[in-house]
């Protein structure tokens, strides 16, 4: 059975090169040789899924690039609708009606894709199981062009997830040889040590190496349910690895990992599992201070409440001993005798664009300041350690082969801004679909820093800011005054990327002034925050 059927030829051409532009315009952010052969690697396997004859393979592979291509997908949609105008007035068929016709079968079929498994009924072959982030920010790029709901990415996501799981988790936890490599694991990496919520993972993780080919007829019958037969290479021992290694639980995934982190001088650096779902995608949330006799995520509430498509979701902590502390300089400063006159400071400085001064701030306010000047000035480091050091993990695919998203807030936002940097200058694209950054201090007008970031993301880079938050602008009193700063007022895309349309299109600005009045309401108010930012992702 096809993946879609869509009979007309030339309705799989119009659809074969509206889904090769859209990995087009994704491509362009990141550019290089890379990059560019994960575009080929995409248009191949959109041409094998729509069955496109390989006579008109080169005609499609011609289409161009970045803002071109973003050009090229709007005048075929304009086609489309003289289409569409002229069927309903009896002229002619519309394409865009055929190709709309079944979007669930559209939205299964793009997703397998995506996955590169469009080439495997016609090549038999075993292909790279991999979702690479620039093929998720195509596929929901190929629904918002034709009208169609994001959650049918989603919703296809789950649906193969979980018989991808299932293939690569399946087996006897009686297992003797099982149980055997599960407790050399635990001797030689100390998974006990690190969790509690995530045990599942690696059980499941050990057993992929060990009784795989029991996944044989889960793998079968789960994506036969889809309507996706000729996949019998996934009925294999190999084939089920592969599926462990998509997901994340070969050898335990990120949350059964422990890592070097003397090499990046942090003592503690760890994850632990918030939620486990069906999901062809991970979320990485990292805390950026933490309450002192907190035992629960402070994204907890997120997971439990929002209702939001997390994917499988890990808290990341990073030196949670001097986050701790941090909040609590924060708190004692926040209700500290001079609050009144650091406020109107802060206030009449954000006003004024948000130029930061140290001869603006009273002298009370300045004496005040010892409090919390040495954990803020150490968690700016330990915070760029942690991000050169998730981007040694993301590197290593420790998640999976697929998109993750991450977000941060404070000093966490700014480890995540180190992490894209880095990723950046290593080349290591297609990792990152969208990043949140939450009150983050860095200079707004660091042009190359942020196009650094834009690169490096497939989708988004969502900017949540407060001009209320008068702890932050104290935090930076004594940066040069050209300092401004993106927790304070967002980014302006148009000054950072004026030649680039796609980049500008990338970042979204969230004001959360109604709900952050200060710094230590990015923790205590983080559920009201992540529900106005859900809605721009």
């Amino acid at each position: 059975m096809e993946l879609l059927e869509v009979k007309d030829s030339l309705a799989r051409h119009w659809l074969a090169a509206l889904c090769i532009c859209s990995g087009r315009c994704v491509m362009a952010a990141g550019g290089g040789a890379e990059s560019r052969a994960w575009s080929e690697q995409f248009a191949q396997s959109v041409l094998e899924w729509l069955h496109v004859p390989e006579a008109d393979w080169a005609d499609l592979r011609a289409m161009p690039h970045g803002d071109a291509a973003n050009d090229m997908a709007l005048l075929m949609l304009r086609c489309m609708r003289s289409d569409e105008e002229a069927a309903e007035a009896g002229a002619g068929a519309s394409v865009s009606l055929e190709v709309a016709s079944d979007p669930d079968r559209l939205a299964a079929g793009l997703v397998l894709a995506c996955l590169g498994l469009g080439s495997v009924q016609a090549a038999g072959t075993l292909p790279p199981l991999e979702y690479d982030a620039r093929s998720r920010a195509a596929a929901f790029a190929v629904c918002a062009w034709l009208g169609l709901p994001s959650q049918l990415v989603g919703a296809h996501e789950a649906l193969v997830a979980g018989r991808l799981e299932r293939a690569a988790g399946s087996g006897q936890l009686g297992d003797a040889s099982a149980r055997a490599l599960n407790d050399d694991r635990r001797r030689k990496w100390g998974w006990g040590r690190r969790l509690a919520a995530g045990a599942g993972v690696v059980v499941a993780g050990t057993l992929v190496g060990v009784t795989a080919g029991l996944a044989a007829p889960l793998m079968a019958a789960g994506l036969g349910a889809v309507g996706i037969g000729g996949l019998g290479f996934l009925a294999t021992g190999g084939g089920a690895a592969m599926a462990g290694s998509l997901l994340g639980v070969a050898g335990g995934g990120v949350a059964g990992q422990r890592f070097n982190t003397r090499l990046r001088g942090l003592r503690e650096f760890y994850f632990t599992q918030l939620a486990r779902g069906h999901a062809l995608h991970a979320t990485v949330l990292v805390p950026g201070f933490l309450a002192a006799a907190a035992a629960a995520s402070p994204f907890a509430p997120v997971r439990d409440a929002m209702g939001l498509d997390l994917g499988d979701a890990y808290t990341l902590y990073f030196e949670p001993a001097e986050l701790a502390a941090l909040q609590g300089a924060v708190s004692r400063f926040a209700s500290s005798s001079a609050r009144s006159a650091v406020v109107s400071a802060a206030l009449a400085q954000t006003a004024l664009a948000g130029l930061l001064g140290a001869f603006t701030w009273p002298l009370a306010a300045l004496k005040l300041g010892q409090l919390i000047d040495s954990p803020w000035a150490v968690g700016i480091e330990r915070a760029r350690r942690a991000g050169r050091l998730l981007a040694d993990v993301l590197e290593s695919h420790a998640h999976g082969t697929r998109p993750v998203t991450l977000v941060g807030y404070s000093l966490s936002a700014l480890a995540v801004v180190t992490c894209l940097q880095e990723l950046h200058s290593r080349g290591a694209f297609g990792v990152v679909e969208t990043a949140v950054l939450l009150g983050v201090p860095a200079d707004s007008t660091a042009a190359a820093a942020w196009a650094a970031c834009c690169h490096c993301v497939s989708r988004r880079l969502i900017i949540g800011h407060s001009r209320s938050d008068w702890v932050l602008a104290f935090l930076f009193r004594a940066s040069a005054l050209c300092v401004r700063l993106a927790g304070l007022e967002g980014l302006a895309p148009a000054a950072l990327f004026p030649d680039s349309p796609l980049m500008r299109r990338k970042v979204v600005n969230v004001d959360l002034g109604d709900i952050v009045s200060q710094h230590a309401d990015y923790l205590d108010r983080l559920d009201d925050i992540m529900l106005e930012v859900s809605r721009h992702l």
